[in-house]
């Protein structure tokens, strides 16, 4: 599987974020689409893709509607954000939660 970030000029952060949380979803590889070509809102999400994370503030309203559209269809997660590496961790921590509650792996953590 692989990751597909949209809309990002600098992806280091992001990257590493993804990188972070690879095992939990599968993701061996990701690509990046920057957005800035009209082009772009027109391409197709590849099959193996498991997650697409959306920089809300580096890309058009027709690309996100395109891609949304295409995650829904495909059954891909999504997580949107501004250009934030701490935003994205958080949006991936809670899509892990709720994929480890979905499929019945959740555990409660307590503090002593």
């Amino acid at each position: 599987m692989q990751a597909v970030i949209v809309g990002a000029d600098r992806i280091e952060g992001i990257r590493s974020e993804i990188l972070r949380v690879a095992d939990q979803f599968g993701i061996k590889a990701i690509d990046h689409w920057t957005g800035r070509k009209a082009s772009e809102s027109r391409r197709q999400l590849s099959r193996r893709t498991g997650l697409v994370v959306f920089m809300c503030d580096r890309a058009n309203h027709m690309l996100m509607r395109n891609v949304r559209k295409q995650a829904e269809e495909l059954g891909i997660p999504m997580v949107f954000c501004r250009h934030s590496a701490t935003e994205v961790r958080e949006r991936l921590d809670d899509l892990s939660c709720v994929r480890c509650a979905s499929q019945g792996t959740a555990t409660v953590l307590r503090k002593s």
